[in-house]
């Protein structure tokens, strides 16, 4: 399950979203989900193919929209097969294959665009192939596809910090995190927390699911919003089931404008920063 990430500011890092920023179903008109846009930068350079980078990041994001549909979130696209073409071409052509080198680049947050399986037809919460396949073979879970996939969410973003240590000789416990996180309305996200355990190479990171919660910052929350915990105990679940809450997590493309990620079930997730995220970014440093 990768899910993304919002909410409240944790300490020590900054965010690209006010509450208000993201776009909101209940607006009208329908236009307002625009407010999530995004650019392209035109400074990847072309494959020994000719194929330009650009062009390929304009098709896929043409293919994808904005994020802001639950059926794109889940790769239920019209050409399902192109998608998965395009993002093999950029995969082919990434230009940072260790993304732990670029953090200006890796870290921070990224809005999800769609997460697929390739060669695996579409996940149903209310299949039971779907749940089979999850239980007993590494498809994709139901559960994400249940709320990735729902139209009333408005958003899922991740949220990445370094995974790396300090330094090669800091023994001390590593409180990275990874956090997803869904926007249901405004104010209103859950966010799920993975701990980063340790590089695993040059383009992947170890994770372990370790707990969430629902928060509330809207006037229902009140002038400080609240929290409530999210009712999944994962060591609960790591004891039945070894392995089910933790894996890899490898970034197979990266730049300025998308990053391509995959999971170790085989799970491909394609994400983009959000509109505002580079000047925001900018403003803060010359503070």
């Amino acid at each position: 399950m990768a899910l993304a990430a919002f909410a409240t500011p944790v300490a020590g890092r900054a965010t690209f979203r006010g509450r208000r920023d993201a776009p909101r179903r209940h607006l009208a008109p329908s236009p307002a989900r625009a407010r999530v846009r995004f650019s392209i930068r035109a400074d990847a350079s072309s494959s020994d193919d000719g194929t330009d980078v650009e062009a390929l990041k304009a098709e896929l994001l043409a293919v994808l929209g904005k994020g802001g549909d639950g059926a794109s979130r889940m790769a239920r696209v019209g050409d399902r097969k192109r998608l998965e073409e395009l993002v093999e071409a950029l995969e082919a052509r990434n230009p940072n294959p260790e993304p732990f080198e670029r953090p200006d680049l890796f870290l921070e947050e990224w809005q999800l665009l769609t997460t697929f399986q390739p060669g695996t037809a579409d996940v149903s919460f209310f299949s039971v192939e779907s749940w089979v396949k999850y239980l007993f073979e590494k498809g994709p879970s139901p559960v994400q596809s249940l709320v990735v996939g729902n139209s009333t969410v408005d958003n899922v973003f991740q949220v990445l910090e370094d995974p790396r240590r300090s330094s090669p000789t800091d023994s001390s416990p590593n409180d990275k995190k990874w956090e997803n996180v869904v926007e249901f309305g405004p104010g209103v996200a859950l966010t799920i927390e993975a701990k980063m355990e340790g590089v695993r190479d040059a383009n992947s990171f170890f994770y372990r699911f370790s707990g969430g919660y629902f928060s509330v910052e809207n006037e229902w929350g009140g002038p400080d919003g609240f929290k409530i915990p999210y009712p999944v105990p994962f060591d609960v679940l790591e004891n039945i089931r070894p392995g089910q809450t933790k894996g890899w997590f490898a970034t197979t493309y990266l730049d300025e404008d998308i990053r391509i990620s995959k999971g170790n079930k085989g799970s491909y997730f394609v994400l983009r920063r959000p509109e505002t995220y580079w000047e925001t970014k900018k403003s803060r440093e010359m503070k």
